[in-house]
This record gives C-alpha cells, sequence and structure tokens, in this order.
C-alpha cells in the first residue's frame, strides 16, 4: 500500500511531465517548485486557517494551473523554436528562483499540520491509514480523468494532435499556441495537487518538490518521454519497488535501485517502455 501511495504520488508528477513533453518538447526542471507551491498552499489553508486539507487539492490545482499559464505565456513561448539547451536553462533557473523564493518565505523549517482524515482502516489483517488511503484515491481519480479528457474531449484531442504533428494540426486549424498553454497549465496544476497530496502524508519544505520531480524524470524516461500510459505504469513500479527496497534494506538502497533500473532501462530499450523508438 505505501508502494502505491508513492507510485500514485509519482504518477501524477510523471503525468505533467510527460503531458509538456510530450506537446511542447520542453524538459521543466521548474516543476518541483509548482510541487511545493500546492504543497505550501494546503499547508497555509490547514495549519493557519484550520480548514479541512482536502479543500487544498482544488485550491492548488486553480493556483497553480493559473501561475502555469502565466509562466508558459510571459516565458515559455517566447523560447518557441530556440535550442532545447535555451528552454532546458530558462526552466532550470525558475527552479533555482522559486527554491529560493520558498526559502526566503518560510525558512528552512518542517511544515506540517494535523487536521484532515485521521485513524486506519483494516483489511484482511492490514492496516491502511486514512490519510494514504486518500491520496490514493484521489491520485487514481486525477489519473484516469485527466486520461479520459485526453482521450475524448475536445482539448484532448487538440493535444494529441498537437504531440502527434505540430504543423500538421496548425492545419487543420488548431491553435497551437493556445493548446500548449493548456498543456502546461494542465500538466502544472497537476503538480500542484500533488504537492497538496504530499503535505497531507508528509511535511512540508522548500525542497519537497525538488526532491519529488526527481523520481519524476526517472518515470517519465523509463516509462517513455512522452508517453501517458508508460509514465503511469513505472510510476506504479517504482513504487511498489521503492517500498519493498526500503523495508527489506533501507531508503538509501531504494534510491540506488531506482537508479539502477533507469540505468538498465536506457541500455536495453533506450525509448522507455512504451515510447516510440527514432524512426
Amino acid at each position: 500500500m505505501n508502494g502505491l501511495v508513492v507510485g500514485g504520488l509519482l504518477g501524477l508528477v510523471a503525468l505533467g511531465l510527460a503531458l509538456i513533453f510530450g506537446v511542447m518538447r520542453v524538459i521543466n526542471f521548474a516543476h518541483g517548485e509548482f510541487i511545493t507551491l500546492g504543497a505550501y498552499i494546503t499547508w497555509l489553508l490547514a495549519g493557519a486557517l484550520g480548514l479541512n486539507p482536502l479543500l487544498g487539492i482544488p485550491l492548488a490545482f486553480v493556483v497553480t494551473a493559473a501561475l502555469g499559464y502565466v509562466v508558459q505565456a510571459l516565458l515559455i513561448a517566447r523560447l518557441a523554436g530556440r535550442p532545447p539547451l535555451d528552454m532546458l536553462m530558462v526552466t532550470y533557473a525558475l527552479s533555482i528562483i522559486g527554491l529560493g523564493l520558498f526559502a526566503l518565505g518560510f525558512g528552512g523549517d518542517f511544515r506540517s499540520y494535523s487536521t484532515g482524515p485521521a485513524g486506519e482502516l483494516r483489511l484482511a489483517g492490514v492496516s491502511i491509514g486514512l490519510r494514504s488511503l486518500t491520496v490514493l484515491i484521489v491520485c487514481a481519480a486525477l489519473s484516469v480523468a485527466v486520461l479520459a479528457v485526453l482521450r475524448s474531449a475536445r482539448i484532448g484531442l487538440a493535444l494529441r494532435a498537437v504531440a502527434m504533428n505540430r504543423d500538421a494540426a496548425a492545419g487543420c486549424g488548431i491553435n497551437v499556441r493556445r493548446t500548449e498553454r493548456a498543456a502546461f497549465s494542465l500538466a502544472v496544476g497537476l503538480a500542484g495537487a500533488a504537492g497538496a497530496l504530499v503535505s497531507l502524508i508528509g511535511t512540508t519544505t522548500p525542497a519537497v518538490g525538488h526532491d519529488l520531480v526527481l523520481d519524476g524524470f526517472v518515470v517519465v524516461v523509463i516509462g517513455g518521454m512522452g508517453s501517458i500510459g508508460g509514465a503511469l505504469m513505472a510510476a506504479c513500479a517504482i513504487g511498489v519497488i521503492q517500498s519493498f527496497s526500503g523495508f527489506a534494506l533501507d531508503d538509501s538502497w531504494a534510491r540506488i535501485i531506482t537508479y539502477v533500473l533507469l540505468y538498465a532501462t536506457l541500455m536495453v530499450r533506450p525509448q522507455g517502455l512504451l515510447g516510440r523508438a527514432p524512426a
């Protein structure tokens, strides 16, 4: 169960990363700071105001999605057509700026709250914390909702078309610029929701999103760059593997095994589990 909870969080993070890369061919290093923002929004809501932290999930999604729309319009879109390294450095700079602002505003203290779901559920002799169960259910619901949107909604079809062929999509009348902003906004909104869920079962620090997004990149590479299904499969697998290896050995070995899997994937199947091999 712990592994599935971690896998669910990694799945939300990787889902956003894969969506941005699939539609825009951008590696977003600033993704972790949107996770941290969602965690702090929920902490302020629950810790400072004493409200139900579950309200922080939609609030974090809306706030980070709106901020992501602005960032994409003012910065990311202006770098269209530039070398990939330029985009990489800009998102990395945004990550460092965000990390510094969080440290300046909140300090390095560990933040947590006691409000929200409490207690545990026992099933077949297994104790499952209600907070962890809530996180797992919300992660699954958000993932299913995003997949449904991508498969059938008008904006989802536009996102898929731009991901397949940007020029052909534009020729069919799709507003590519608006579609890219929607993709970036949705992706970082998912990151904000993931941050809200992280604050529910753990502590919030300025680096909480930065640490989680590193595993998110591993998930995306193993699943296949730009592959939504591959990212979700790899997230669940890595979450369970980290949980078992952390229990049987320790957390350091869990991290080592994760990156050994990354290395093995790059050597045996560079395109990832469900990624497309280069033509």
